[in-house]
């Protein structure tokens, strides 16, 4: 008998294993770029280090590419590759920091006959993967980096029915501001410290997209004179778990 029900324990505690939620990250960070005519950034790199320190307290499934690491063929696999392994309930982050440009992200290898990571593309991504909660963190100007030309539309309207929750640093008219003395980008600044616990504002452990957002949107907003407004769009609950620190 006694054998019987520590069966029933063990197959219980398995399937609870199995379908525990499980958080999936890769993080990018590029501040010099292969092509001379893309401006450097200072702390695109430390944003990831950043980045991925409070986020380490909730997951070891964090991938980065950094520099010359983070070609788009590189980062376009690893996303396919990482998120694959997500399954329903689970979670997916991406986390960019570099220039961007009003189509999407510059990779390392981006110039004027190509090498961005298209909304398109990464909406591609996110529609093969089985994850329920997706996310997109970019602390990236869509004003910068290369001059728009008129083949480079915004397409970011085209997906903004896809399940993602994009969380973007400025609108695409404007810059984003790194801080003067670092570590980071004004965004990152923020976001760090709203994932760390500053945006729970009902003090829940609980930290939600609408938490983030009024958190991340006025902490920026003041640091930058009111130069920068991050953004956030998607098909979304505001109520949507990001960060539930009762399960670190």
């Amino acid at each position: 008998m006694k054998q019987y029900f520590l069966t029933i324990v063990l197959t219980i505690l398995a399937a609870t294993s199995v379908s525990a939620q499980k958080l999936y990250v890769v993080s990018i960070g590029i501040a010099d770029y292969k092509d001379p005519q893309i401006n450097d950034l200072r702390w695109t790199e430390t944003d990831v280090a950043s980045f991925n320190k409070v986020i380490k307290s909730h997951t070891n499934e964090v991938y980065s590419l950094l520099g010359n690491q983070a070609t788009h063929a590189n980062v376009y696999s690893k996303i396919r590759n990482v998120f694959a392994k997500a399954k329903p309930k689970d979670t997916v982050i991406l986390y960019f920091s570099g220039h961007g440009y009003p189509g999407g992200f510059c990779c390392y290898d981006m110039s004027q006959k190509g090498g961005g990571l298209k909304y398109t593309e990464i909406a591609r991504l996110f529609r093969e993967c089985q994850a329920d909660n997706k996310m997109v963190f970019a602390d990236a100007c869509f004003s910068g980096g290369l001059r728009k030309s008129k083949k480079q539309s915004d397409t970011s309207n085209t997906i903004r029915n896809v399940d993602v929750m994009f969380f973007l640093s400025s609108r695409t008219n404007e810059t984003s501001q790194e801080m003067i003395e670092g570590p980071n980008g004004q965004f990152t600044r923020f976001l760090v410290r709203g994932l760390g616990g500053g945006a729970d504002k009902n003090r829940d452990k609980r930290i939600t997209a609408k938490e983030l957002y009024d958190f991340v949107h006025e902490g920026v907003k003041t640091a930058t004179a009111d130069k920068q407004h991050p953004v956030m769009w998607g098909q979304f609950k505001d109520t949507m778990t990001v960060i539930n620190w009762n399960k670190k």
